[in-house]
């Protein structure tokens, strides 16, 4: 069976990431065509890729008719547009990076758009789906080990260092709880097949002053109780200073699930006078390198084989969803109750 060929628009930091596993790793999938509006990233997918088509107008993407398939992985605030441009060009697969959008108008937009245009599959970038030890545990809470849960507890913390990039990228992004909290909301909806009813929650900025001006923050603890009464508390930092760390606890009835208690880069173990230690996982691509690969394996299977996404439309809905009315409740100190 031939590679499907796919096309992505945007390179930069996890664009380039998806380009490259697509070339490398995918072995049903073939990186046909890039697209970006920095010309030095243009120049780079070109010597290391040599796609058939590289092109600064993502419009010539989505009407390129050898295309089966196309990854949108631009920065936040153009995914409304460009995943409504791909329905109306008539592409059938479409992948592209969360959140789906920066607004619920934005996604009810693209909602509308997709109603319209019924041939086209979209599936959502939330990757901690795809994580096999996430996976081995969503079995387990299937099959009753954990009996009802009671609490899920999840927690992201991101390295240290990054302050000048975080603040720049802050105006962009869609905010602290909707670029990196909507993955653990998605998983917590995962998890528990269930919603959020009530959202209380605090934050601020402990670290990175410059969002301030942004009305951002870097660290957050929100505490939700779920329509089948599970409760969920998730809390995220942008400046852990040991590296990259997301622990997660399923508590039951019947028993408990901990996963990625430590932040352990490998197995090794440094011993000298001053004790013994570990290296942590530095950024949060090393920790879930494994699951953007699958994520991205999936797509081309599902373009291959049919089927249906495993991240819908649905699910990138009710993340942006949340993530509004999450930001509400800690900014203004309350208990918002969702709709």
């Amino acid at each position: 069976m031939k590679p499907v060929k796919l096309g992505i628009i945007g390179l930069g930091r996890l664009g380039l990431e998806h380009a490259r596993n697509i070339h490398h790793q995918i072995q049903n999938a073939k990186l046909t065509a890039v697209c970006s509006v920095m010309p030095e990233e243009l120049q780079s997918a070109s010597e290391q890729f040599k796609p058939q088509m590289v092109t600064d107008d993502y419009h010539e993407i989505l009407r390129n008719p050898h295309l089966e398939g196309v990854v949108i992985a631009t920065n936040s605030q153009t995914h409304c547009e460009i995943i409504c441009a791909a329905a109306e060009a008539g592409c059938r697969y479409v992948f592209t990076e969360k959140p789906l959008g920066m607004s619920m108008d934005e996604v009810n937009r693209i909602k509308d758009t997709l109603e319209a245009h019924p041939g086209m599959l979209l599936q959502v970038g939330y990757n901690h789906r795809f994580d096999p030890d996430l996976c081995a545990a969503k079995q387990k809470v299937d099959n009753g080990f954990v009996g009802d849960i009671i609490l899920l507890r999840i927690e992201s913390r991101d390295q240290a260092g990054m302050e000048e990039f975080i603040v720049k990228f802050s105006p962009t992004s869609g905010g602290f709880i909707a670029d990196m909290m909507t993955h653990d909301y998605d998983t917590a909806r995962w998890f528990t097949g269930s919603e959020a009813e009530t959202i209380y929650g605090i934050g601020g900025v402990y670290a990175y002053m410059g969002l301030k001006q942004h009305d951002d923050m870097d660290n957050t603890a929100i505490l939700m109780k779920f329509k089948n009464g599970t409760m969920v508390v998730l809390t995220a930092s942008r400046n852990s200073a040991y590296g990259y760390h997301a622990p997660m606890e399923v508590f039951g009835t019947k028993g408990g699930i901990a996963i990625g208690a430590n932040s352990y880069r490998d197995r090794l173990q440094w011993m000298n006078a001053d004790g013994v230690s570990r290296d942590c996982s530095e950024w949060f691509y090393d920790y879930w390198r494994i699951t953007y690969r699958a994520e991205m394996q999936a797509f081309a299977d599902c373009i291959q084989q049919g089927g249906t996404p495993k991240v819908t439309m649905e699910d990138g809905y009710k993340s942006v969803e949340w993530a509004i009315k999450a930001t509400e409740a800690v900014k203004e100190g309350k208990v918002v109750t969702m709709d």
